[in-house]
């Protein structure tokens, strides 16, 4: 059966982000695909970096300022991999809507850790494990061009954040 975006979450799934440390949640991942075929990572990663791109919006970029006190370019990439890592219900909820992460952050976030998750080389490593390939070579995926979706807005204004996201903005003192 190929990978298919049902496969995807099924990995997630079986790795569940929730079960596991967050420097413990990648390897687990990166396990999890070990035994997986080559083309079947590299199509997984391929998914992987949709998803994330499909993340990359205004309102979630103000999202993790409120939950992660700011959102650097590399902290708002590792913030959407905790999004994909939390699974497909939380993931889907929050790129429709991203003020239903207050139900999410209410059960996960520990307030002395962001919602950032540095899985993006799992499948990498992954593939490399199982072709047996150096560090050096080329991988075949990763790094998908991801551009801005959906409404721009100023995601640093208060009075816009707590219109847009009134349930974070609320649980995070705004």
């Amino acid at each position: 059966m190929p990978m298919n975006e049902d496969r995807f979450w099924q990995v997630i799934a079986d790795c569940n982000l929730r079960e596991f440390d967050v420097e413990e949640w990648g390897s687990q991942l990166a396990a999890a695909l070990k035994r997986l075929p080559p083309d079947e990572i590299i199509e997984w990663n391929h998914i992987f970096d949709r998803f994330a791109a499909a993340a990359y919006t205004a309102d979630l970029i103000a999202a993790c300022c409120l939950i992660n006190t700011g959102a650097g370019s590399d902290g708002f990439y590792y913030f959407r991999c905790w999004l994909i890592g939390m699974g497909r219900s939380v993931y889907e909820a929050a790129v429709q809507n991203a003020d239903s992460l207050a139900d999410t952050v209410m059960d996960f976030v520990n307030p002395r850790r962001d919602a950032e998750a540095e899985i993006y080389w799992a499948a990498h490593h992954a593939w490399m494990a199982v072709t047996g390939q150096p560090d050096t070579a080329h991988y075949p995926a990763r790094n998908e061009a991801a551009e801005f979706k959906g409404e721009d807005w100023d995601t640093e204004s208060r009075p816009l954040r707590r219109k847009r996201l009134p349930r974070l903005s609320a649980l995070y003192g705004e």
